[in-house]
């Protein structure tokens, strides 16, 4: 592995495992990881997810946006339905810490923006989890969400910019 792989994979480690939080109380941990052809959320993370309920509790002009990732080896069916599996255990569970349901979004990003850009096993592992981010509620409720497969949802997967080709807009009346 690369020096740059390796200090974010120590990052991460040191933030789950020391709890630190911002000076908003915000977790600073904010990816779960996950076994392969696994969604099941592991049980050291309970702590991590109980301060993340926690925090959208008290915080309730925040959403926590839960987005599934998956490793790559499958189809591509396969990377989008365990991604988004997992994103769906990580909300359950913040539901079951406390947060509202309303308050914890999920998406699948199957295999689209990995953590670490190196093949391998040795990094696959670090490339099936589930990220967190926060938005405030009200930039959740206004932004306006692509219709799914239109080149702007590509665009929210894949990232702006970018060599892949993404498919055009096309209406509800066009073949498709």
């Amino acid at each position: 592995m690369t020096d740059q792989t390796q200090a974010i994979l120590h990052r991460e480690q040191q933030l789950h495992h020391s709890g630190a939080c911002a000076d908003d109380g915000r977790p600073l941990a904010q990816q779960l990881f996950f076994e392969p052809d696994n969604w099941l959320v592991p049980d050291h993370y309970d702590s991590l997810l109980a301060a993340h309920a926690a925090y959208l509790a008290a915080h309730p002009e925040w959403v926590a946006v839960v987005s599934g990732h998956s490793c790559g080896t499958g189809s591509h069916r396969y990377f989008w339905l365990m991604g988004d599996r997992r994103a769906l255990a990580v909300r359950a569970a913040l539901v079951k810490a406390g947060a509202r349901p309303e308050q914890v979004l999920m998406q699948s990003r199957g295999v689209a923006r990995p953590l670490i850009e190196m093949a391998g096993e040795d990094v696959a592992r670090y490339r099936r989890r589930v990220s967190m981010d926060y938005l405030e509620s009200q930039a959740a409720k206004t932004s306006e969400v692509a219709p799914e497969g239109s080149a702007a949802w590509w665009r929210s997967v894949f990232g702006p910019g970018g060599k892949a080709r993404l498919p055009h807009d096309q209406t509800a009346s066009q073949p498709g």
